[in-house]
């Protein structure tokens, strides 16, 4: 039986769903995976360069913080929790300009973006 293109619409649908929870919510960790693959449009590819880029940075950011010692208490709970606020406000925003099918710049992300895509695209 042939699909629809309703069912087309819903199956196009849920794989752009599901490419942009695995870049954005995952971080670099599921960016590069989406880079490497044959399969993924170029549209994909500068949103999971983007998420790679400023999720390394995130988890950068995150570990520095992290061993800052705020409290005798609870010392890594301060600050280390507005990095990962920050990290998930972005990564609603990406979920959302991809559902869109928007792109979005930030000027020195930006390169470093196109320079991974153009150095794992070689890899590949």
């Amino acid at each position: 039986m042939p699909v629809t293109k309703t069912e087309r619409a819903k199956i196009n649908e849920a794989e752009r769903f599901t490419n942009a929870f695995i870049a954005y919510i995952m971080g670099f960790v599921g960016g590069i995976p989406l880079l490497l693959m044959k399969d993924t449009d170029e549209f994909t590819r500068i949103h999971a360069a983007y998420s790679s880029v400023m999720g390394f940075f995130a988890w950068l950011t995150f570990m520095a913080v992290w061993h800052m010692p705020v409290n005798r208490v609870y010392p890594h709970f301060g600050p280390a929790m507005y990095v990962v606020y920050a990290w998930l406000l972005y990564a609603a925003f990406g979920m959302y300009s991809y559902m869109r099918g928007r792109t979005y710049r930030i000027p020195f992300v930006d390169r470093l973006a196109k320079g991974l895509i153009r150095a794992l695209s070689h890899a590949v």
